[in-house]
């Protein structure tokens, strides 16, 4: 089956990684897969290639100007700019489906794109989008143009043929704005566990750290306010009252770095907490595979952290907020512990009680890895997408 894959990202990073999670998985199942990116960008070439520190992040060509109307631009012009990028859009679309006579078209939604669908619709091909955030939740760029581009969302998913979206709050979300409720899948983001293979280093850097003794907790991401690692180093000041050899270490780098580097010095965790700053994402694995248990403090409401499968394919017992997302992946009590959003209480209630209970850890990190590894792989997503878009095809 020939599928026309269209998106509108730097192809770097989470989002070229994103991309190439569906169209590996599908051409490696025999399916052909066109790849039509904004000019200068390749994902095939450059997905992963933004390090776990953004700041450390370059861009070359074309793409070095993407990159300065998205950081540099006023957040008018460079919405002005997404919505000038159709005309770009429709006409390659357009002509690219002529060319390619694709059976399925195939949209990663950005805010106000709506001329490639409109272009796989006259040309009568069946359209499937995934969604990953809609116009007007908080976000970290602030939108100006909102009511606009919830009206551009109108248009997309009402005509949308099949509409995949990472967590049953955008399922809603999206239904709110014209999707029909039969055509709204709900798919959480995946992994590929062939990147979390430690190939016999397990325990490596647990040992050079000298930490053989302890009980190590701790989060790998982008420090960002949303994140609350203030809450994880607030239950951590807590904890090693009573439990001296607890260890914290937080891994990566973000702009709430010195903020919680104050927050350890208020309250004398520097010989507990560990800020490794950032690291190559090839090693993040290992220093996972240190922690005993893995903590997502805060998430936002829409989105599928992708840090939490992560955890949960190298078999950590994962504590996570209370949020649609995450019920969406964890069974409280079973593949992890959920604690309510923001309450500093509960989360150090949570990490005692995991401290306190090996066995516990062990069976909730077997039971996370084997549903990781069941139902949470980037091939079985690529599956069902494909299974949704061959039942359209048989459908017509």
């Amino acid at each position: 089956m020939r599928v026309l894959y269209h998106h509108r990202t730097a192809g770097r990073g989470a989002e070229g990684n994103h991309i190439m999670a569906f169209v590996t998985p599908a051409e490696s199942s025999g399916h052909q897969v066109t790849i039509v990116s904004p000019p200068g960008v390749d994902p095939r070439r450059t997905a992963g290639a933004v390090p776990l520190d953004k700041g450390a992040s370059g861009a070359r060509g074309i793409s070095r100007l993407w990159q300065w109307i998205s950081k540099r631009a006023p957040q008018l012009v460079f919405e002005l700019a997404e919505i000038a990028y159709n005309a770009y859009a429709g006409t390659r679309i357009f002509a690219e489906i002529g060319r390619q006579r694709p059976a399925l078209y195939y949209e990663r939604y950005a805010f106000f794109l709506f001329a490639g669908v409109a272009a796989a619709r006259a040309r009568g091909v069946p359209v499937l989008l995934e969604v990953n955030e809609i116009a007007g939740i908080p976000r970290a760029r602030k939108q100006f143009l909102v009511w606009p581009a919830i009206a551009v969302e109108r248009f997309l998913f009402s005509r949308a043929d099949a509409i995949f979206v990472v967590s049953s709050y955008l399922r809603d979300r999206v239904i709110d704005r014209g999707g029909r409720a039969t055509a709204v899948h709900v798919m959480p983001n995946a992994i590929d566990p062939r990147r979390f293979e430690l190939n016999g280093n397990r325990g490596l850097l647990r040992g050079a750290k000298g930490w053989r003794d302890s009980v190590v907790a701790g989060f790998v991401g982008w420090f960002d306010h949303w994140d609350r690692l203030d809450l994880l180093i607030d239950a951590c000041a807590r904890i090693v009252k009573d439990t001296p050899n607890f260890r914290l270490m937080l891994v990566g780098d973000g702009p709430v770095t010195p903020l919680l580097r104050q927050r350890i010095a208020e309250h004398r965790l520097e010989q507990h907490v560990e800020l490794t700053g950032p690291v190559p994402r090839q090693d993040v694995p290992l220093y996972i595979d240190t922690m005993d248990i893995c903590v997502l403090p805060d998430s936002n409401s829409y989105g599928s952290p992708m840090v939490l499968f992560e955890f949960m394919v190298l078999g950590k017992a994962v504590i996570a907020p209370d949020l649609p997302p995450v019920r969406d992946v964890v069974r409280d009590g079973d593949t992890g512990v959920i604690v309510r959003r923001g309450d500093v209480d509960a989360l150090t209630s949570a990490l005692q009680q995991l401290l306190g209970d090996p066995l516990l850890r062990s069976r909730l990190g077997t039971n996370a890895r084997s549903y990781v590894l069941a139902k949470r792989t980037w091939h079985a997503n690529a599956e069902e997408i494909l299974r949704v878009g061959h039942t359209l095809l048989q459908a017509r």
